[in-house]
């Protein structure tokens, strides 16, 4: 009996210490942290995974949740330093980072963040003005962090990002900035309108500039090229009257006769082309023509002092030869026809007189 004592009394203490071993067995989830409090005192924090406590000495103080998270924080009749009511939601995000400061430095967490919020926030509309907060809701959002973030620092806790959502106005101030916003519009509308017809007026005067400009330069350079052409002109006409005086200088009259006959022609042209001559008797006689260079050639041999050549046979003399008259005594002479014919311009009707 007393060796079945024994056993029991054994198998009975090893049962109970199991269950005290079990009983201080604790799994800490992922993302969570717990404190550990020692007959009431905060002694540790545990991690994720499982953890021991002593027995009956031993209990889990407080649970924090490591991960982000978001409070929201809905404030009214906010007065602006120019005396205007507004309503202003916004959402803070935070991290716990120590979780003995957490759990033992302030009662509750999210109301102490919300009310630290709160009263910031009062403190930075009252100095600013409504256009500014309306124009910096970020960098409004930048100096409630900054400002929160230090005092929270002190409860274990991180502010991350503070984010205005919403700002609300009255609605007759609402309207005030519609028509403001309406006058605006319609102001860089006219100014833009404005813009853009001195930019067509400056745009169409450099056009014109241009054109002209262009127009100048074109008819400079056509007067320079028209002066070119009479200048090379005049040379060719030079060169051309300086070889006419040497031929004529030297003994031979075949180059006056032949600028004399081409002067003679070009007239003739000329005046057939005339757009104030009544009328043009076309074509002229070819005998008053062969007459006409017949005392060209009479003249240009009178120049040089000796005979001229027997003139061509003209349509005249060719039908005297054929029905067997006798030449005219003028032409068996040189001197004697020239003599008695001197040279003299058409008439009218493209006779020689």
């Amino acid at each position: 009996m007393p060796l079945e004592n024994s056993i029991i009394l054994t198998a009975v203490g090893v049962g109970l210490l199991l269950v005290l071993l079990l009983a201080s067995m604790r799994r800490v989830p992922e993302g969570f942290a717990y404190t550990v409090e020692r007959f009431g005192r905060y002694v540790r924090t545990i991690r994720p995974g499982l953890r021991w406590l002593l027995p009956l000495a031993e209990r889990i103080g407080a649970r924090q949740d490591l991960r982000e998270r978001r409070v929201n924080v809905a404030l009214a009749n906010l007065l602006s330093r120019d005396r205007i009511s507004i309503n202003v939601d916004l959402a803070c995000f935070f991290q716990v980072v120590d979780p003995a400061r957490a759990s033992y430095e302030v009662e509750q967490l999210e109301d102490g963040i919300t009310a630290l919020l709160g009263v910031t926030l009062r403190n930075q509309v009252a100095a600013h003005d409504l256009d500014a907060l309306l124009a910096a809701r970020s960098r409004l959002g930048a100096e409630l962090l900054a400002a929160c973030d230090s005092a929270a620092a002190s409860w274990g806790v991180h502010l991350t990002r503070v984010e205005l959502d919403t700002l609300k106005l009255p609605d007759a101030l609402l309207a005030a900035v519609a028509a403001e916003r309406s006058t605006e519009l319609e102001r860089r509308t006219t100014v833009l309108a404005a813009e853009g017809e001195r930019r067509a007026l400056r745009l169409k005067a450099e056009a014109g500039r241009d054109a002209e400009i262009m127009a100048a330069e074109t008819a400079a350079r056509v007067a320079t090229l028209n002066a070119e052409a009479r200048e090379r002109s005049a040379e060719a006409e030079a060169r051309a009257t300086l070889m006419l005086s040497r031929a004529v200088a030297e003994g031979s009259p075949q180059a006056l006769n032949y600028l004399i006959a081409q002067q003679y022609v070009d007239a003739l042209k000329s005046l057939a082309t005339s757009d104030n001559g009544r009328f043009v008797v076309l074509p002229m006689e070819n005998g008053g023509l062969s007459a006409s260079l017949d005392g060209i050639r009479a003249l240009a041999a009178s120049a040089f002092d000796r005979p001229a050549e027997p003139p061509s046979k003209g349509p005249g003399r060719a039908a005297n030869e054929a029905s067997g008259a006798e030449p005219r005594a003028d032409s068996e002479n040189p001197d004697t026809r020239a003599a008695l014919r001197p040279f003299q311009p058409p008439d009218v009707d493209g006779r020689i007189g």
